[in-house]
Protein backbone atom coordinates (compact mmCIF):
# COMPACT_ATOMS: atom_id res chain seq x y z
CA UNK A 1 0.00 0.00 0.00
CA UNK A 2 1.29 3.43 -0.92
CA UNK A 3 1.45 5.84 2.00
CA UNK A 4 2.25 9.51 2.21
CA UNK A 5 3.36 11.37 5.31
CA UNK A 6 2.58 14.99 6.08
CA UNK A 7 4.68 16.33 8.97
CA UNK A 8 3.66 19.46 10.87
CA UNK A 9 5.18 21.59 13.59
CA UNK A 10 2.70 22.63 16.31
CA UNK A 11 2.38 26.27 17.34
CA UNK A 12 -0.21 28.42 19.15
CA UNK A 13 -2.90 29.49 16.72
CA UNK A 14 -5.90 31.82 16.91
CA UNK A 15 -7.69 32.43 20.21
CA UNK A 16 -10.91 30.69 21.11
CA UNK A 17 -13.25 31.44 24.00
CA UNK A 18 -14.97 29.07 26.41
CA UNK A 19 -18.26 30.34 27.80
CA UNK A 20 -17.92 28.52 31.13
CA UNK A 21 -15.09 29.80 33.37
CA UNK A 22 -12.16 27.44 33.82
CA UNK A 23 -11.64 26.23 37.37
CA UNK A 24 -8.67 24.67 39.21
CA UNK A 25 -7.60 21.37 37.77
CA UNK A 26 -6.08 18.12 38.85
CA UNK A 27 -2.85 18.31 36.82
CA UNK A 28 -2.16 22.01 36.50
CA UNK A 29 -3.66 25.31 37.54
CA UNK A 30 -5.16 27.46 34.80
CA UNK A 31 -5.45 31.07 35.88
CA UNK A 32 -6.59 33.86 33.57
CA UNK A 33 -6.19 31.49 30.61
CA UNK A 34 -5.33 32.65 27.12
CA UNK A 35 -6.53 29.60 25.23
CA UNK A 36 -5.45 29.18 21.62
CA UNK A 37 -6.10 26.52 19.05
CA UNK A 38 -3.25 24.28 17.91
CA UNK A 39 -1.96 25.49 14.55
CA UNK A 40 -0.14 22.94 12.35
CA UNK A 41 2.69 24.40 10.25
CA UNK A 42 3.64 22.02 7.37
CA UNK A 43 7.31 21.16 6.89
CA UNK A 44 6.62 20.58 3.18
CA UNK A 45 5.66 23.37 0.80
CA UNK A 46 3.13 21.01 -0.81
CA UNK A 47 0.91 20.99 2.30
CA UNK A 48 -1.36 23.65 3.74
CA UNK A 49 -1.59 24.95 7.29
CA UNK A 50 -4.19 23.18 9.44
CA UNK A 51 -5.72 23.61 12.88
CA UNK A 52 -6.78 20.96 15.38
CA UNK A 53 -10.51 20.97 15.99
CA UNK A 54 -11.96 21.84 19.40
CA UNK A 55 -14.75 19.61 20.71
CA UNK A 56 -14.66 18.95 24.43
CA UNK A 57 -17.42 16.97 26.20
CA UNK A 58 -17.96 16.01 29.85
CA UNK A 59 -19.47 12.88 31.31
CA UNK A 60 -23.25 12.42 31.43
CA UNK A 61 -25.22 13.57 34.46
CA UNK A 62 -28.02 11.50 35.94
CA UNK A 63 -30.47 13.32 33.69
CA UNK A 64 -28.45 12.05 30.73
CA UNK A 65 -27.03 15.35 29.56
CA UNK A 66 -23.42 16.34 29.02
CA UNK A 67 -21.73 19.69 28.54
CA UNK A 68 -19.84 20.16 25.24
CA UNK A 69 -17.56 23.05 24.33
CA UNK A 70 -16.85 23.72 20.66
CA UNK A 71 -14.97 26.47 18.91
CA UNK A 72 -17.90 28.86 18.72
CA UNK A 73 -20.47 27.55 21.16
CA UNK A 74 -21.13 25.56 24.28
CA UNK A 75 -24.17 23.32 24.41
CA UNK A 76 -25.95 20.61 26.33
CA UNK A 77 -25.95 17.34 24.41
CA UNK A 78 -28.19 14.33 24.95
CA UNK A 79 -27.27 10.71 24.15
CA UNK A 80 -27.41 9.64 20.53
CA UNK A 81 -26.39 12.93 18.92
CA UNK A 82 -23.96 11.99 16.08
CA UNK A 83 -20.38 13.23 16.40
CA UNK A 84 -20.42 13.85 20.18
CA UNK A 85 -18.59 11.45 22.51
CA UNK A 86 -18.77 11.30 26.28
CA UNK A 87 -15.56 12.37 28.04
CA UNK A 88 -14.00 13.52 24.75
CA UNK A 89 -10.90 15.69 25.00
CA UNK A 90 -9.17 18.31 22.88
CA UNK A 91 -5.71 19.78 22.49
CA UNK A 92 -5.01 23.50 22.88
CA UNK A 93 -2.34 25.97 23.92
CA UNK A 94 -2.67 27.60 27.36
CA UNK A 95 -0.29 30.53 27.77
CA UNK A 96 2.13 28.92 25.32
CA UNK A 97 1.89 25.41 26.82
CA UNK A 98 0.48 22.50 24.84
CA UNK A 99 -2.24 20.88 26.98
CA UNK A 100 -4.86 18.18 26.74
CA UNK A 101 -8.18 19.59 27.94
CA UNK A 102 -10.90 17.49 29.55
CA UNK A 103 -14.01 18.24 31.58
CA UNK A 104 -16.30 16.52 34.06
CA UNK A 105 -19.42 17.21 36.05
CA UNK A 106 -18.69 17.82 39.73
CA UNK A 107 -21.70 17.33 42.06
CA UNK A 108 -22.15 20.00 44.74
CA UNK A 109 -25.08 19.78 47.17
CA UNK A 110 -28.19 19.68 45.00
CA UNK A 111 -26.47 20.95 41.88
CA UNK A 112 -23.35 20.36 39.76
CA UNK A 113 -20.81 22.33 37.83
CA UNK A 114 -18.37 21.54 35.05
CA UNK A 115 -14.73 21.42 35.99
CA UNK A 116 -12.05 21.75 33.34
CA UNK A 117 -8.79 19.87 33.66
CA UNK A 118 -5.55 20.28 31.76
CA UNK A 119 -2.57 17.99 31.30
CA UNK A 120 0.60 19.63 30.04
CA UNK A 121 2.26 17.86 27.09
CA UNK A 122 5.74 18.11 25.55
CA UNK A 123 5.09 17.17 21.93
CA UNK A 124 6.38 19.46 19.16
CA UNK A 125 5.50 17.66 15.92
CA UNK A 126 2.49 15.86 14.50
CA UNK A 127 2.37 13.48 11.51
CA UNK A 128 -0.59 12.70 9.29
CA UNK A 129 -0.06 9.41 7.46
CA UNK A 130 -2.34 9.23 4.45
CA UNK A 131 -3.63 5.71 3.82
CA UNK A 132 -7.01 6.35 2.20
CA UNK A 133 -10.55 7.03 3.33
CA UNK A 134 -11.21 5.94 6.96
CA UNK A 135 -7.68 4.55 7.27
CA UNK A 136 -5.54 7.64 7.80
CA UNK A 137 -3.40 7.79 10.93
CA UNK A 138 -2.49 10.81 13.03
CA UNK A 139 0.16 10.71 15.72
CA UNK A 140 2.67 12.78 17.62
CA UNK A 141 6.12 12.33 16.15
CA UNK A 142 9.64 13.67 15.87
CA UNK A 143 10.69 16.04 13.09
CA UNK A 144 11.31 13.07 10.75
CA UNK A 145 7.77 11.74 11.16
CA UNK A 146 8.72 8.80 13.39
CA UNK A 147 5.84 7.94 15.70
CA UNK A 148 6.02 8.67 19.43
CA UNK A 149 4.18 5.88 21.22
CA UNK A 150 1.56 7.66 23.29
CA UNK A 151 -2.04 7.12 24.47
CA UNK A 152 -2.73 10.66 23.24
CA UNK A 153 -2.43 9.52 19.62
CA UNK A 154 -5.90 7.99 19.81
CA UNK A 155 -7.39 11.38 20.63
CA UNK A 156 -5.70 12.87 17.54
CA UNK A 157 -7.91 10.74 15.28
CA UNK A 158 -10.87 12.89 16.39
CA UNK A 159 -9.01 16.20 16.65
CA UNK A 160 -7.78 16.54 13.08
CA UNK A 161 -9.95 18.83 10.92
CA UNK A 162 -10.49 16.02 8.40
CA UNK A 163 -12.64 14.06 10.85
CA UNK A 164 -15.36 16.68 11.12
CA UNK A 165 -14.88 18.19 7.66
CA UNK A 166 -15.87 14.91 5.99
CA UNK A 167 -19.17 14.95 7.85
CA UNK A 168 -19.74 18.61 6.98
CA UNK A 169 -19.13 17.91 3.30
CA UNK A 170 -21.56 15.01 3.34
CA UNK A 171 -24.23 17.09 5.07
CA UNK A 172 -23.78 19.95 2.62
CA UNK A 173 -23.96 17.80 -0.49
CA UNK A 174 -26.95 15.85 0.76
CA UNK A 175 -28.74 19.15 1.32
CA UNK A 176 -28.17 19.96 -2.38
CA UNK A 177 -26.04 23.07 -2.42
CA UNK A 178 -27.62 25.68 -4.71
CA UNK A 179 -25.70 26.38 -7.90
CA UNK A 180 -25.44 30.04 -6.93
CA UNK A 181 -23.50 29.02 -3.82
CA UNK A 182 -21.26 26.61 -5.69
CA UNK A 183 -20.27 29.23 -8.23
CA UNK A 184 -19.62 31.96 -5.70
CA UNK A 185 -16.07 33.13 -5.06
CA UNK A 186 -16.73 32.80 -1.33
CA UNK A 187 -17.43 29.08 -1.70
CA UNK A 188 -14.17 28.62 -3.59
CA UNK A 189 -12.17 30.53 -0.99
CA UNK A 190 -13.66 28.99 2.15
CA UNK A 191 -14.39 25.46 1.02
CA UNK A 192 -12.71 24.06 -2.07
CA UNK A 193 -9.25 25.54 -1.61
CA UNK A 194 -8.82 23.93 1.81
CA UNK A 195 -10.07 20.46 0.98
CA UNK A 196 -7.64 17.62 1.59
CA UNK A 197 -7.28 14.62 -0.71
CA UNK A 198 -9.53 12.51 1.53
CA UNK A 199 -12.21 15.18 1.57
CA UNK A 200 -12.13 15.49 -2.21
CA UNK A 201 -12.52 11.73 -2.50
CA UNK A 202 -15.55 11.82 -0.21
CA UNK A 203 -16.98 14.77 -2.07
CA UNK A 204 -16.88 13.24 -5.55
CA UNK A 205 -18.66 10.12 -4.31
CA UNK A 206 -21.59 12.26 -3.22
CA UNK A 207 -21.87 15.05 -5.74
CA UNK A 208 -23.91 15.05 -8.93
CA UNK A 209 -22.47 15.44 -12.43
CA UNK A 210 -24.05 18.88 -12.72
CA UNK A 211 -22.38 20.04 -9.51
CA UNK A 212 -19.08 18.51 -10.65
CA UNK A 213 -19.10 20.72 -13.75
CA UNK A 214 -19.35 23.76 -11.53
CA UNK A 215 -16.73 22.59 -9.05
CA UNK A 216 -14.10 22.14 -11.74
CA UNK A 217 -13.93 25.88 -12.32
CA UNK A 218 -13.00 26.49 -8.68
CA UNK A 219 -10.37 23.79 -8.20
CA UNK A 220 -6.69 24.58 -7.92
CA UNK A 221 -4.04 22.95 -10.13
CA UNK A 222 -3.05 20.69 -7.22
CA UNK A 223 -6.61 19.60 -6.52
CA UNK A 224 -7.52 18.59 -10.08
CA UNK A 225 -5.22 15.51 -10.26
CA UNK A 226 -6.50 14.36 -6.86
CA UNK A 227 -10.06 14.77 -8.04
CA UNK A 228 -9.39 12.89 -11.28
CA UNK A 229 -7.90 9.92 -9.44
CA UNK A 230 -11.07 9.43 -7.40
CA UNK A 231 -13.69 9.89 -10.11
CA UNK A 232 -15.64 7.11 -11.71
CA UNK A 233 -15.23 6.75 -15.49
CA UNK A 234 -18.53 8.57 -16.02
CA UNK A 235 -17.55 11.40 -13.68
CA UNK A 236 -14.14 11.60 -15.31
CA UNK A 237 -15.75 12.25 -18.68
CA UNK A 238 -17.73 15.10 -17.15
CA UNK A 239 -14.55 16.51 -15.63
CA UNK A 240 -12.56 16.42 -18.87
CA UNK A 241 -15.34 18.02 -20.85
CA UNK A 242 -15.19 21.10 -18.61
CA UNK A 243 -11.47 21.50 -18.04
CA UNK A 244 -9.75 24.51 -19.50
CA UNK A 245 -6.73 23.87 -21.72
CA UNK A 246 -4.51 25.07 -18.90
CA UNK A 247 -6.11 22.68 -16.40
CA UNK A 248 -5.85 19.79 -18.83
CA UNK A 249 -2.18 20.45 -19.46
CA UNK A 250 -1.49 20.78 -15.73
CA UNK A 251 -2.68 17.34 -14.75
CA UNK A 252 -2.05 15.36 -17.96
CA UNK A 253 1.21 13.83 -16.75
CA UNK A 254 -0.52 12.34 -13.67
CA UNK A 255 -3.06 10.28 -15.61
CA UNK A 256 -2.86 6.50 -15.52
CA UNK A 257 -3.30 4.42 -18.73
CA UNK A 258 -6.95 3.70 -17.94
CA UNK A 259 -7.86 7.37 -17.66
CA UNK A 260 -5.86 8.20 -20.79
CA UNK A 261 -7.84 5.64 -22.77
CA UNK A 262 -11.08 7.25 -21.66
CA UNK A 263 -10.03 10.80 -22.27
CA UNK A 264 -8.42 10.69 -25.71
CA UNK A 265 -11.34 9.94 -28.06
CA UNK A 266 -13.27 12.88 -26.61
CA UNK A 267 -10.71 15.63 -26.98
CA UNK A 268 -10.93 18.35 -29.56
CA UNK A 269 -7.92 19.63 -31.50
CA UNK A 270 -6.85 22.23 -28.93
CA UNK A 271 -7.32 19.93 -25.93
CA UNK A 272 -5.36 17.17 -27.64
CA UNK A 273 -2.50 19.52 -28.44
CA UNK A 274 -2.32 20.71 -24.83
CA UNK A 275 -2.53 17.17 -23.49
CA UNK A 276 0.36 15.84 -25.57
CA UNK A 277 2.69 18.65 -24.52
CA UNK A 278 3.07 17.24 -21.02
CA UNK A 279 2.90 13.51 -21.76
CA UNK A 280 5.96 11.32 -21.56
CA UNK A 281 6.65 8.81 -24.34
CA UNK A 282 5.07 5.86 -22.51
CA UNK A 283 1.87 7.84 -22.05
CA UNK A 284 1.88 8.86 -25.72
CA UNK A 285 2.19 5.20 -26.70
CA UNK A 286 -0.68 4.31 -24.37
CA UNK A 287 -3.12 6.63 -26.11
CA UNK A 288 -2.25 5.72 -29.73
CA UNK A 289 -4.54 2.64 -29.96
CA UNK A 290 -7.48 4.76 -28.79
CA UNK A 291 -7.08 7.69 -31.16
CA UNK A 292 -9.24 8.32 -34.16
CA UNK A 293 -7.23 8.77 -37.36
CA UNK A 294 -7.62 12.55 -37.45
CA UNK A 295 -6.59 12.67 -33.77
CA UNK A 296 -3.58 10.48 -34.52
CA UNK A 297 -2.30 12.90 -37.13
CA UNK A 298 -2.93 15.79 -34.75
CA UNK A 299 -0.93 14.11 -31.97
CA UNK A 300 1.98 13.37 -34.29
CA UNK A 301 2.00 16.96 -35.55
CA UNK A 302 1.91 18.29 -31.99
CA UNK A 303 4.73 16.14 -30.63
CA UNK A 304 8.11 17.70 -30.03
CA UNK A 305 11.05 16.46 -32.11
CA UNK A 306 12.37 14.57 -29.08
CA UNK A 307 9.01 12.85 -28.56
CA UNK A 308 8.70 12.11 -32.27
CA UNK A 309 12.17 10.57 -32.57
CA UNK A 310 11.58 8.40 -29.51
CA UNK A 311 8.34 7.25 -31.09
CA UNK A 312 9.73 6.31 -34.52
CA UNK A 313 12.89 4.77 -33.04
CA UNK A 314 10.96 1.60 -32.26
CA UNK A 315 8.35 1.91 -35.00
CA UNK A 316 8.36 -0.72 -37.77
CA UNK A 317 9.46 0.34 -41.25
CA UNK A 318 5.95 -0.14 -42.62
CA UNK A 319 4.47 2.33 -40.12
CA UNK A 320 7.18 4.89 -40.81
CA UNK A 321 6.41 4.84 -44.52
CA UNK A 322 2.60 4.72 -44.25
CA UNK A 323 0.78 6.37 -41.34
CA UNK A 324 3.83 8.46 -40.37
CA UNK A 325 4.82 9.14 -43.98
CA UNK A 326 3.64 12.73 -44.46
CA UNK A 327 4.66 13.92 -41.00
CA UNK A 328 8.12 12.43 -41.31
CA UNK A 329 8.65 14.01 -44.73
CA UNK A 330 7.79 17.39 -43.24
CA UNK A 331 10.12 16.92 -40.29
CA UNK A 332 13.10 15.38 -42.07
CA UNK A 333 14.68 18.66 -43.27
CA UNK A 334 14.92 19.74 -39.65
CA UNK A 335 15.71 16.35 -38.16
CA UNK A 336 18.73 15.65 -40.37
CA UNK A 337 20.42 18.72 -38.90
CA UNK A 338 19.43 18.19 -35.25
CA UNK A 339 19.70 14.42 -34.80
CA UNK A 340 22.83 12.98 -33.30
CA UNK A 341 24.63 10.50 -35.55
CA UNK A 342 23.55 7.44 -33.56
CA UNK A 343 19.88 8.42 -33.79
CA UNK A 344 20.14 9.21 -37.48
CA UNK A 345 21.75 5.81 -37.96
CA UNK A 346 18.76 4.10 -36.27
CA UNK A 347 16.34 5.91 -38.54
CA UNK A 348 18.06 5.85 -41.93
CA UNK A 349 17.55 2.15 -42.78
CA UNK A 350 13.79 2.44 -42.21
CA UNK A 351 13.29 5.21 -44.77
CA UNK A 352 11.88 4.60 -48.24
CA UNK A 353 13.50 6.04 -51.38
CA UNK A 354 11.51 9.29 -51.29
CA UNK A 355 12.61 10.07 -47.75
CA UNK A 356 16.20 9.07 -48.47
CA UNK A 357 16.12 11.59 -51.31
CA UNK A 358 15.06 14.30 -48.82
CA UNK A 359 17.91 13.35 -46.49
CA UNK A 360 20.39 13.44 -49.38
CA UNK A 361 19.26 16.89 -50.46
CA UNK A 362 19.22 18.38 -46.95
CA UNK A 363 22.24 16.77 -45.33
CA UNK A 364 25.41 18.86 -45.48
CA UNK A 365 27.48 17.52 -42.58
CA UNK A 366 30.27 15.37 -44.16
CA UNK A 367 30.48 13.14 -41.08
CA UNK A 368 26.76 12.44 -41.14
CA UNK A 369 26.88 11.76 -44.89
CA UNK A 370 29.64 9.21 -44.37
CA UNK A 371 27.64 7.65 -41.55
CA UNK A 372 24.58 7.31 -43.80
CA UNK A 373 26.65 5.71 -46.59
CA UNK A 374 28.13 3.20 -44.14
CA UNK A 375 24.71 2.50 -42.59
CA UNK A 376 23.25 1.69 -46.00
CA UNK A 377 26.24 -0.37 -47.20
CA UNK A 378 24.32 -3.62 -46.74
CA UNK A 379 21.18 -2.25 -48.36
CA UNK A 380 22.24 -1.64 -51.99
CA UNK A 381 18.90 -0.35 -53.29
CA UNK A 382 18.58 2.28 -50.56
CA UNK A 383 22.25 3.19 -50.90
CA UNK A 384 21.74 3.79 -54.62
CA UNK A 385 18.61 5.90 -53.92
CA UNK A 386 20.47 8.05 -51.42
CA UNK A 387 23.61 8.48 -53.57
CA UNK A 388 21.62 9.30 -56.73
CA UNK A 389 20.09 12.31 -54.95
CA UNK A 390 23.34 13.69 -53.60
CA UNK A 391 24.59 16.82 -55.31
CA UNK A 392 27.72 16.69 -57.46
CA UNK A 393 29.66 18.59 -54.78
CA UNK A 394 28.41 16.37 -51.95
CA UNK A 395 29.35 13.21 -53.83
CA UNK A 396 32.80 14.55 -54.74
CA UNK A 397 33.40 15.56 -51.09
CA UNK A 398 32.34 12.08 -49.97
CA UNK A 399 34.85 10.34 -52.25
CA UNK A 400 37.54 12.84 -51.23
CA UNK A 401 37.07 12.34 -47.49
CA UNK A 402 36.09 8.73 -46.84
CA UNK A 403 38.79 6.35 -45.65
CA UNK A 404 40.55 4.59 -48.56
CA UNK A 405 40.00 1.07 -47.22
CA UNK A 406 36.33 1.78 -46.49
CA UNK A 407 36.00 3.30 -49.95
CA UNK A 408 37.26 0.09 -51.57
CA UNK A 409 34.50 -1.86 -49.77
CA UNK A 410 31.62 0.32 -50.94
CA UNK A 411 32.74 1.98 -54.20
CA UNK A 412 31.22 -0.74 -56.39
CA UNK A 413 27.85 -0.32 -54.58
CA UNK A 414 27.60 3.35 -55.50
CA UNK A 415 26.06 4.42 -58.85
CA UNK A 416 28.87 3.87 -61.36
CA UNK A 417 27.82 6.77 -63.59
CA UNK A 418 27.93 9.10 -60.56
CA UNK A 419 31.39 7.84 -59.59
CA UNK A 420 32.67 8.30 -63.16
CA UNK A 421 31.24 11.85 -63.32
CA UNK A 422 33.35 13.06 -60.37
CA UNK A 423 36.38 10.79 -60.42
CA UNK A 424 38.40 13.15 -62.59
CA UNK A 425 37.75 16.10 -60.28
CA UNK A 426 38.91 14.61 -56.99
CA UNK A 427 41.48 16.65 -55.06
CA UNK A 428 43.75 13.65 -54.61
CA UNK A 429 44.78 11.95 -57.87
CA UNK A 430 46.11 8.94 -55.99
CA UNK A 431 42.61 8.48 -54.59
CA UNK A 432 41.19 8.70 -58.13
CA UNK A 433 43.59 5.97 -59.23
CA UNK A 434 42.68 3.88 -56.18
CA UNK A 435 38.99 4.14 -57.06
CA UNK A 436 39.65 3.20 -60.68
CA UNK A 437 41.75 0.22 -59.57
CA UNK A 438 39.04 -0.89 -57.11
CA UNK A 439 36.36 -0.71 -59.79
CA UNK A 440 38.55 -2.46 -62.34
CA UNK A 441 39.27 -5.23 -59.87
CA UNK A 442 35.57 -5.62 -59.14
CA UNK A 443 34.66 -5.65 -62.85
CA UNK A 444 37.39 -8.20 -63.57
CA UNK A 445 36.00 -10.46 -60.86
CA UNK A 446 32.51 -10.00 -62.26
CA UNK A 447 33.68 -10.79 -65.78
CA UNK A 448 35.50 -13.87 -64.54
CA UNK A 449 32.41 -14.97 -62.68
CA UNK A 450 30.24 -14.28 -65.74
CA UNK A 451 32.58 -16.35 -67.93
CA UNK A 452 32.34 -19.25 -65.50
CA UNK A 453 28.56 -19.05 -65.65
CA UNK A 454 28.62 -18.98 -69.45
CA UNK A 455 30.86 -22.07 -69.57
CA UNK A 456 28.55 -23.90 -67.16
CA UNK A 457 25.47 -23.06 -69.21
CA UNK A 458 27.12 -24.15 -72.46
CA UNK A 459 28.18 -27.42 -70.84
CA UNK A 460 24.59 -28.02 -69.76
CA UNK A 461 23.48 -27.36 -73.33
CA UNK A 462 26.04 -29.85 -74.73
CA UNK A 463 24.96 -32.50 -72.20
CA UNK A 464 21.28 -32.15 -73.09
CA UNK A 465 20.65 -32.97 -76.80
CA UNK A 466 16.96 -32.09 -76.49
CA UNK A 467 17.89 -28.41 -76.21
CA UNK A 468 20.58 -28.67 -78.83
CA UNK A 469 18.66 -26.43 -81.15
CA UNK A 470 18.52 -23.61 -78.54
CA UNK A 471 20.51 -20.47 -79.40
CA UNK A 472 23.66 -19.53 -77.52
CA UNK A 473 23.28 -17.62 -74.25
CA UNK A 474 24.25 -13.99 -74.63
CA UNK A 475 24.87 -11.36 -71.92
CA UNK A 476 22.71 -8.41 -72.83
CA UNK A 477 22.74 -6.31 -69.61
CA UNK A 478 25.15 -5.75 -66.79
CA UNK A 479 24.13 -3.48 -63.92
CA UNK A 480 26.57 -3.55 -61.02
CA UNK A 481 26.31 -7.14 -59.73
CA UNK A 482 23.33 -8.27 -61.86
CA UNK A 483 23.35 -10.19 -65.19
CA UNK A 484 20.65 -10.93 -67.73
CA UNK A 485 21.10 -13.91 -70.08
CA UNK A 486 19.01 -14.58 -73.21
Amino acid sequence: MNTKKHIFKMEPGPKFSCVIPLLGTKWSQIESPIMKKVKLIPLSEEDNELELSIRLCSNFLKNKVMQCIEEKENRMVYPGVPGYLERSNSFAYDNGRLVKLSSEWVPEDDTAYVQFLAEELQYKYLTWEELGIDNDKYYFSDIEGNIIDSPHNKLLQYSMPHYYAAKVIEDMTLLKIPKSVLTSSEFSKTFLRNLTENQLEILVNLISDEKLKTLVKNLSDKQIPVLAENLSDKQFLVLVDHLTNHQLQTFAHTLDPGKLQIITPLLNKDQLANLVKDLNLDQVREIFPHLKMDQFHEVVKTMSNDQFIELIKDAPEKAINTILDETLKNRLPNLVHTLEEDRLHDLINKLDHDKLAIVARELTDPNKIQMVIKSLANNPEKLQAFAHNMSHEQFKELLDSIDTEELKDIIHKLPHEKVISVIGNLDNKDRSNAIIDALQEKFDKQNEHHKELMDMLKQIKDDMPEIGQAPDFTIVDINNDSLLFV
